[in-house]
């Protein structure tokens, strides 16, 4: 039969009895065998019944003693595993890191060249608010092995705008025999969306008001699973193979160094709570002389019990034969803190981070850092994530709802469309072909960018000197300068010098201030208020941008945006003008404005300017 017995018939699985075989093996009990003694005259002696914890000859396929901790139901492996996450310090703040460091402040979709149809699928996103949801999905992502999510689909407003996480405590999975396609997903109706669905509280009333009807009464059934359907569920797993269907945790890999420490912490714990010092041990008594009694014996054991209680200092007095010990050093317990600097090695080398990392010593945004294996993988999840959430379900899914896709030379020559229209079966839609779809990609701040490092900067510097464009955002955020919030007070800042070269100008002595907008890079000509334009039709360009076929909401561009920065622009200049000439305004240009800054205005009171007539 060779080394490896082929044909022993397989007792169990780890994956459905996480048991190991060897106490399922022959009715016997754990560890339960036989041996034969034999006296050192060479005598036969009988047989003894031993019991032991665990044979010598294990089989690997069995595993440790740690496989017949780990819960065979679902339930209780995600509660050991959430536990883990809340517990151990190690292994929340490496998901922690994992979830939080990789999504930035912003996020912008780039690709489409109508402006019509970007706007549809950024509606959808912000509707959706799963932009904010991303660091809890990558928290439950690794934690459990898979996050699942329900969506709510607005057929007024023609987008998802609601989404529903699903505890995988209260979901079934049927995993499909393809690779990368979502398992068919069963959800029991918790208690608490039951309530919520029965609730007549005016502000839940308010809110079932704008749900979807369908979604809403799926929500109050109390008859058993419901089937979620694919194209409304938002679904991902942590895959380890290609028939890992459902998804595997982060924490499979620390359960052994897990199951050590949490004996060790029980043992340490129970120490501590039974004794804090060492046992004292008297020893009373002279051979042939002095033999104590039982009463002198317990009167020497209450006089230290009270001295040990005196909190201003105590004076014991004994006769000669008595002699104190201490016994059972209460240190001498194997604890946790004997073990806890390879545990934490053990734990660390098992999630790939190092102690650098966790105790902040090292910064990830820094040219070396971003080489290391860390930066490379929080990097690969954070393009995982946005390639399974939206490049293979949301924007496919949104695209085909209405028909989006790209139009052929020949109908952009001809200016036509052939198709079957704007309205399309079910069956059609999810038909067409994946690079005949219009969608745009997400791309989201780059966090592990270095900030503030010169041999960064100076690369940079390097590459623009070489011929290649570096955009200005890349060149703010290797400053570390936030250029979106400066933006946002250029309009603010033109009022400012203009209002400062005033009064540089009105000051005795001055003149000086009127190059201050050109010395700062500021003035009236450097920011000119924006003018609206036109935006083109839609469906007039290229195959990436105008093949869409658009419902009534945005059928036209809006230039409210546009507009409104243009008049408000209008209106600031204007009043600035008439304000110049206000009896007030001429006063305060007497002024210093050291004076100016220190002057107190009442809470909701503003400086209104004179009007004489």
């Amino acid at each position: 039969m060779g080394y490896f017995n082929y044909k022993r018939p397989a007792l169990g699985s780890y994956f459905d009895a996480r048991n190991p075989p060897y106490l399922q093996r022959r009715g016997s009990a754990l560890g339960s065998v036989k041996t034969m003694a034999h006296n050192q005259y060479g005598g036969k002696g009988s047989k003894y019944d031993i019991e032991r914890f665990n044979q010598v000859n294990d089989n690997l396929e069995d595993g440790s003693v740690v496989e017949s901790m780990i819960p065979t139901d679902p339930v209780l492996i995600h509660m050991m595993l959430r536990k883990i996450y809340l517990r151990d310090a190690i292994s929340g703040s490496v998901v922690d890191i994992y979830s939080s460091l990789p999504w930035g402040k912003l996020y912008e979709l780039i690709g489409v060249d109508d402006p019509k149809v970007l706007q549809m699928f950024h509606d959808m996103v912000e509707a959706l608010g799963v932009w904010s949801e991303l660091p809890m999905i990558s928290r439950e992502f690794q934690i459990i092995g898979r996050s699942m999510s329900s969506l709510a689909f607005n057929e007024r407003l023609g987008h998802w705008d609601a989404m529903v996480p699903i505890d995988p405590d209260n979901a079934r999975l049927t995993p499909m025999p393809y690779s990368g396609t979502k398992p068919l997903i069963d959800v029991l109706a918790s208690p608490a969306w039951r309530k919520f669905a029965a609730s007549t509280d005016p502000r839940v009333v308010s809110i079932k008001e704008t749900m979807n009807p369908e979604f809403l009464q799926m929500l109050q059934n109390s008859s058993g699973y419901i089937p979620l359907d694919p194209l409304n569920t938002l679904f991902l797993a942590r895959r380890v193979n290609q028939y890992d269907h459902i998804g595997t945790s982060l924490f499979s890999r620390i359960l052994p160094a897990w199951a050590y420490e949490t004996a060790l912490w029980n043992a340490s714990l129970t120490g501590v709570r039974r004794r804090n010092r060492s046992i004292l041990l008297l020893t009373a008594g002279l051979e042939d002389s002095w033999e104590p009694e039982e009463e002198e014996i317990q009167s020497l054991v209450s006089l230290f019990m009270q001295a040990d209680e005196d909190p201003t200092g105590a004076v014991v007095g004994i006769r000669n034969g008595v002699e104190v010990s201490e016994v059972r050093d209460p240190t001498a317990i194997w604890g946790i803190s004997q073990e806890y600097e390879f545990l934490s090695m053990v734990k660390m080398r098992a999630l790939g981070v190092s102690e650098a990392y966790l105790s902040g010593e090292t910064n990830v945004s820094n040219m070396e850092s971003a080489r290391t294996s860390l930066g490379k993988n929080i990097s690969a999840f954070r393009d995982y994530m946005l390639r399974e959430i939206f490049q293979r379900q949301l924007f496919p899914t949104f695209a085909r709802i209405h028909n989006i896709r790209k139009r052929t030379q020949a109908e952009l020559a001809h200016k036509i469309r052939i198709g079957p229209g704007p309205h399309l079966s079910v069956k059609a839609a999810l038909d067409i072909p994946l690079d005949q779809l219009v969608m745009p990609t997400l791309i989201t701040e780059d966090t592990m960018r270095p900030e503030q490092d010169i041999a960064y900067i100076e690369l940079l510097t390097m590459l623009q000197e070489k011929g290649l464009p570096v955009p200005l955002r890349i060149w703010a955020s290797s400053a570390g300068y936030d250029l979106d919030k400066a933006m946002a007070m250029m309009q603010e800042d033109t009022v400012l010098r203009k209002r400062l070269e005033q009064l540089g100008a009105q000051a005795p002595g001055g003149g000086g201030g009127g190059d201050m907008g050109s010395d700062m890079g500021g003035g009236e000509e450097a920011f000119p208020p924006a003018e609206p334009t036109e935006e083109p039709g839609a469906g007039e360009g290229g195959p990436g941008g105008g093949g869409a076929t658009l419902p009534p909401k945005w059928s036209v561009a809006s230039n409210v945006h546009r507009l409104a920065t243009a008049k408000l622009a209008k209106q600031s200049s204007a009043a600035f003008e008439k304000m110049k000439v206000s009896p007030l305004m001429r006063a305060l240009a007497r002024i210093e404005p050291k004076i100016l800054a220190e002057m107190q205005i009442p809470d909701s009171r503003i400086l209104v300017p004179y009007d004489e007539g």
